[in-house]
């Protein structure tokens, strides 16, 4: 075993050992991957690469960044280093914390770097980041090389017999892998790229304050905690469009930010860049803040604070964006709208958009801000519409009555042609007026942070839908979307496309 953990270095100190062996003469090899459960065709590969050179040195991606989908890795970076440094043909390993192999390849700088052979020839459909590596070891003066022998999935093996999933769940999936292609799947998602596509909602700006419990106050009945750090991040409105332009080529957002604290320059940093935003303000409020107060212990939120101003905008505002609205809203292919009930859309914004919007889907929530108040009913049409069970209960005024039941009688007093109703951990329903209902599963396994989960699905759902993406591809869409969410805090990035693919990819093996 000491053998063992001689081998498992840092990656700085890799870069070291690499210099002074490539003095001596040495040829390094570099292989890079998650190697989350070790299989024949990894030991083939692994040998094969060790021909390439003298000294064979192995990176694995870090937990934080192994993006394979809930449950994922199984095995956690410590055990998988372990098991890499008991292969005799492995010199050296090192846990790579950095999101891609490009920082690593760039400090050892490998005069060969390996990948097996189903990453040599890529279709337009692959997500893979090897562009990217084989640029990295150009610039160090390697080269890429790949490998030919037995290949075997990861992810088919754990999907097959560690059970990651319950039964019901695989039998679901083997449905939609017997149904649809992976590459099939792709172009369904690269369908929305084509849509000019208008955001319209609420801003918000998320903050985390991570603070620590110091214990209760001698004189009041108060728990003292310490301030530990902070952080930042676009949401609201600005979650969905971030979003929303994985999918859509292009993406127009509209909002109003408070002129008292209107964090512009943040959010402006934090929009994608194929967004473009049209900011109005208002003079009588601040940018919406919601300050959550989370436990570094147990990662859990215990108290918030609102900087708002929920009244309805001022009448002359309103017309403003009325005014802007009318001139630009029919050239979109599809409408967007986020409303969290801050003061934003409001009677005479929601009659012209039901009256111009080409394809319009609606997201209406409730909060802590509106309880009761600001309901899907105050919307007369859409195309599609995403809420989940205690929203559209609130709006049925009905606590108990059978869900269908419900969606079925709200699609019939409004002009909504489809309905998705998301309900956490069962999964989601959706009704469509053509094609009835469907019910699909909850993908998540491991849950970090819920906030931003409901707004990820609906954002990347809605370019589905005015697509054309099928009902159960689109359920499964919204649902594979919501697992990866729930795994990423708060709105600190949005779900990246490219791991969107490799997830469903590993989960149709």
């Amino acid at each position: 075993m000491t053998d063992i953990y001689n081998k498992i270095k840092t990656i700085d100190e890799l870069g070291r050992i690499s210099a002074e062996l490539k003095q001596q003469s040495k040829k390094i090899v570099h292989c890079h991957g998650v190697f989350d459960l070790l299989h024949p065709g990894h030991l083939r590969h692994l040998a094969s690469a060790k021909k390439e050179g003298d000294i064979l040195v192995v990176t694995i991606t870090a937990d934080k960044f192994v993006k394979r989908g809930p449950g994922r890795p199984i095995f956690n970076e410590e055990l998988r280093a372990e098991s890499l440094a008991s292969i005799g043909s492995v010199d050296y390993v090192a846990i790579d914390r950095h999101p891609t192999a490009v920082e690593a390849i760039k400090i050892i700088k490998p005069d060969v770097y390996v990948k097996g052979q189903e990453y040599e020839k890529k279709d337009k459909n692959d997500p893979s980041r090897i562009p990217d590596e084989e640029g990295a070891v150009q610039s160090v003066g390697g080269r890429l090389a790949f490998t030919y022998d037995l290949t075997f999935s990861s992810s088919k093996l754990i999907n097959d017999n560690l059970d990651v999933h319950p039964a019901e769940v695989r039998r679901y999936l083997q449905g939609i892998a017997e149904k649809y292609t992976i590459d099939g799947i792709a172009d369904q998602l690269g369908s929305a790229r084509r849509l000019k596509t208008l955001v319209i909602g609420d801003a918000i700006v998320d903050q985390y304050h991570y603070c620590e419990a110091m214990g209760k106050s001698l004189k009041e009945h108060l728990v003292v905690s310490k301030y530990m750090a902070e952080e930042s991040f676009a949401g609201g409105v600005f979650a969905t469009a971030n979003n929303t332009a994985q999918l859509c080529g292009e993406v127009h957002l509209v909002s109003v930010l408070g002129r008292q604290d209107s964090h512009e320059k943040f959010i402006t940093e934090h929009l994608q860049p194929n967004i473009t935003p049209k900011f109005f303000y208002r003079a009588d409020a601040p940018t919406t803040v919601k300050r959550r107060y989370v436990s570094t212990v147990s990662n859990q939120k215990v108290f918030e604070i609102c900087y708002i101003n929920d009244l309805p905008l001022p009448t002359a505002l309103e017309a403003e964006v009325i005014a802007y609205l009318d001139k630009i809203i029919a050239g979109f292919d599809l409408v967007i709208v986020s409303d969290f009930g801050h003061g934003f859309l409001n009677k005479g914004l929601v009659e012209l958009i039901c009256r111009q919007a080409r394809f319009l889907a609606l997201n209406v929530q409730t909060n802590s801000a509106n309880t009761g108040f600001n309901l899907i009913t105050k919307y007369p049409r859409a195309n599609y519409v995403t809420v989940d069970e205690p929203e559209i209960r609130l709006a049925a005024h009905s606590k108990h009555d059978d869900l269908q039941s419900i969606m079925k009688e709200l699609v019939g007093k409004s002009d909504f042609a489809n309905l998705m109703v998301t309900r956490g951990h069962l999964g989601s329903l959706d009704y469509d007026k053509k094609s009835g209902f469907h019910e699909s599963p909850a993908l998540a396994s491991r849950i970090v942070d819920r906030v931003g989960a409901g707004d990820a699905f609906f954002a990347y759902t809605a370019p589905c839908r005015a697509a054309g993406v099928p009902q159960d591809l689109l359920s499964f869409i919204g649902n594979a979307v919501g697992a990866l969410k729930v795994q990423i805090v708060c709105n600190r990035s949005p779900v990246d496309v490219v791991d969107l693919k490799k997830y469903v990819t590993r989960l149709l093996k």
